[in-house]
């Protein structure tokens, strides 16, 4: 038990945001048990002033018809009844007579009969002495155990207004009080209710919680990989750089030595160092770009003037595979506010994919003016891309496999790189394609307000 509290000790003082849960907890029912107490005691207290002034009323209204009585006993019994009959809550009537010397007090009228004639003796005297001498009578709650009642005693008086007698009167609570106890039978059950939501409250929220801590531990593990990846790239370079210089060296000295397998062999491993290269190189800029380390600077630029050199660029790759590359630019120069870099990046990328999956015929980029937009299209007539294809297509490591595909060198990082970075320049990436029908790749920049 000891080991158990320290631990919730030792979680609540390393999660100090949990006592908020607590707080809820405790605050929140106590809070609504007292407003309904408060609520509920006052409510009673007003029931009772009015109970006792409807019973005080009710007295001066029979004063008022016995003066227009006659001294009858009868009469005035068969007037007690009647108004008994209309006001059920009345559980006692009677009136009470003094005597010369104001000193006895008899029942001359009472709803039960048996009373009457008797004589007034101990604390019923001492009440009835005290209503004689009190212009506004006497009233006090007095209960039996099973509802409570308003003992008024009263004196009437006569048509000169003179005293004659003393009226006392029972008026039950016990309407008003099944009122208020259902009244506060309903708060608790509300009161239940509510401390049952705000313990699901407080459970979602140390779900959330843990949540939130788990997150947090994502995202240091994020940052971890980040780095990871980032050192390890940077670290990888170096002696990449330095096989690959070495290798051209033996290359350029041993070429008219090795027999064609051995040239073989040695092509091979230029091709794997400079896939592996360039996976290192895609690898670094995803982490920097999952980062948000890479400076975007949008200025205003000429993207005519990008993609002509970036046609320049990869003319020859076009011409070793005997394919036309083909860019006519528009005879209006638009100006793009984008970040010039990184827009040269993306349409290189277009451009090498384009010839990279084109085993014959044309590369074109297009490009046209829309709604304060470019849309620079790089079209090819290529393999294609399937419409299930597309769908991953944006994803990272995603590549395309089939016969036509499987000697293509690439990362599947080329096309989700240069679409977040086209993103992060308030622009975009599209694509078109049918197999077998080429493809349409169209970059889409914000223009110059």
């Amino acid at each position: 038990m000891k080991e158990t509290l320290k631990k919730i000790f030792d979680f609540i003082k390393n999660n100090p945001s949990i006592l908020y849960s607590l707080i809820l907890i405790i605050f929140i029912p106590i809070a609504i048990f007292l407003n309904t107490f408060i609520i509920s005691g006052n409510f009673q207290k007003n029931i009772d002033t009015i109970t006792q002034q409807k019973a005080v009323l009710a007295e001066n209204i029979l004063n008022i018809a016995l003066q227009n009585k006659s001294s009858s006993s009868q009469d005035i019994q068969s007037l007690i009844s009647k108004i008994q009959k209309e006001n059920p809550e009345i559980r006692s009537f009677s009136i009470i007579k003094p005597d010369a010397n104001k000193e006895n007090f008899t029942v001359i009228t009472s709803e039960n009969s048996a009373d009457v004639g008797t004589k007034l003796n101990g604390i019923e005297k001492n009440q009835a002495v005290l209503a004689w001498n009190n212009q506004q009578g006497i009233a006090f709650l007095d209960g039996n155990g099973k509802e409570r009642f308003w003992n008024i005693t009263k004196y009437l008086t006569d048509e000169n207004n003179n005293k004659s007698a003393l009226i006392s009167l029972s008026f039950s609570l016990s309407d008003s009080d099944s009122l208020i106890n259902k009244t506060i039978n309903d708060s608790y059950i509300i009161l239940i209710v509510t401390i049952f939501i705000v313990i699901l409250l407080v459970s979602n929220h140390t779900r959330l919680f843990s949540y939130a801590i788990n997150l947090e531990k994502l995202k240091e593990v994020d940052q971890m990989k980040d780095t990871f990846i980032s050192m390890a790239s940077h670290e990888l370079r170096s002696p990449l750089a330095a096989i690959q210089g070495y290798l051209e060296l033996f290359k350029d000295k041993n070429d008219k030595l090795m027999d064609p397998e051995s040239q073989h062999y040695l092509e091979n491993i230029t091709i794997s160092i400079k896939r592996l290269a360039s996976l290192i190189n895609d690898m670094l800029e995803v982490s920097r770009l999952e980062g948000n380390r890479i400076p975007i600077e949008p200025t205003l630029i000429d993207t005519q003037k990008i993609i002509a050199e970036s046609v320049e660029e990869l003319k020859s790759s076009a011409i070793q595979k005997k394919l036309a590359l083909i860019f006519n630019p528009l005879s209006v120069v638009p100006q793009a506010m984008a970040d010039p870099e990184r827009t040269k990046q993306i349409i290189i990328n277009l451009i090498s994919n384009a010839i990279k999956y084109t085993p014959k015929g044309t590369v074109e980029i297009i490009t046209k003016i829309e709604k304060q937009k470019i849309f620079i299209t790089v079209s090819d007539t290529g393999m294609g891309i399937s419409s299930e294809e597309q769908k991953n297509l944006f994803q990272k490591f995603y590549r395309i496999k089939n016969e036509e595909t499987k000697n293509i060198i690439g990362t599947g990082l080329g096309l989700w790189i240069t679409r977040e970075l086209a993103r992060k320049m308030n622009g975009d990436i599209t694509v078109e394609s049918m197999t077998g029908a080429g493809s349409r790749f169209t970059l889409i920049l914000p223009l110059e307000k």
